[in-house]
């Protein structure tokens, strides 16, 4: 397209020149008129730009869940001149490509496994070192978490005010994002109950301190 233009211009300006002795005034009007074209281009032409560079460095591709922004979503289509990205709640947002060249990209899951995050609080009661073994064994029994190449493990979170709370990290496939969080909860709740420890509920202790009693003035 760009070539086409700089054709189409080179063509007019010899035609003028055959028609026309005196070609200055045209030329100035045609500068001053460049100006004005090329500012209400320039925009169109940046994204135009950087929406080439997407399409052949493939930086992001359709499929891809991705960051661009404050938009988090996936990429549905990457054209010339804008990115369409469907967010998790079902809105569809065109980024200018000028944008998406410029700014960050964060791709969350550029593999087929990703790591999930869960914490789990126990009684304070429990064992510290019977719960991180259950736990542990939780992420070595559960057959939706992947084992081969990677590292799952259990951690202790902290005291916090009702509970002691461990953090387990362990890997799956993408595609069993909700089933693995559903099977890792009743692999818990149930490996937990047959030891007779059970998930705590906030507790608030209120203190009442008596005062001596007052005696009336009079």
């Amino acid at each position: 397209m760009i070539l086409n233009i700089v054709f189409f211009l080179i063509a007019a300006m010899i035609i003028l020149s055959l028609i026309f002795e005196d070609l200055v005034p045209i030329i100035t009007g045609i500068g001053v008129s460049g100006i004005i074209v090329g500012f209400a281009l320039q925009q169109p032409l940046e994204n135009l730009a950087s929406g080439l560079f997407l399409l052949v460095g493939r930086t992001i591709k359709e499929g891809d869940v991705v960051k661009v922004g404050d938009d988090v979503g996936i990429v549905e289509q990457v054209n010339i001149n804008h990115t369409h990205i469907r967010t998790f709640d079902g809105k569809k947002v065109l980024i200018p490509n000028k944008i998406v060249w410029t700014n960050p990209i964060v791709h969350y899951w550029p593999g087929n496994i990703r790591r999930m995050e869960m914490t789990v609080a126990l009684p304070y009661e429990t064992d510290i070192g019977l719960a991180l073994k259950l736990l542990q064994e939780v992420l070595d029994e559960e057959e939706m978490i992947v084992q081969t190449g990677v590292s799952n493990f259990v951690v202790f979170d902290g005291f916090k005010s009702s509970s002691i709370d461990f953090r387990l990290y362990f890997w799956f496939e993408r595609k069993n994002y909700f089933d693995v969080q559903n099977a890792v909860a009743e692999r818990i709740y149930s490996k937990l109950k047959e030891k007779g420890i059970s998930i705590p509920f906030p507790q608030l202790d209120v203190h009442v301190k008596e005062f001596p009693e007052m005696t009336p003035r009079g």
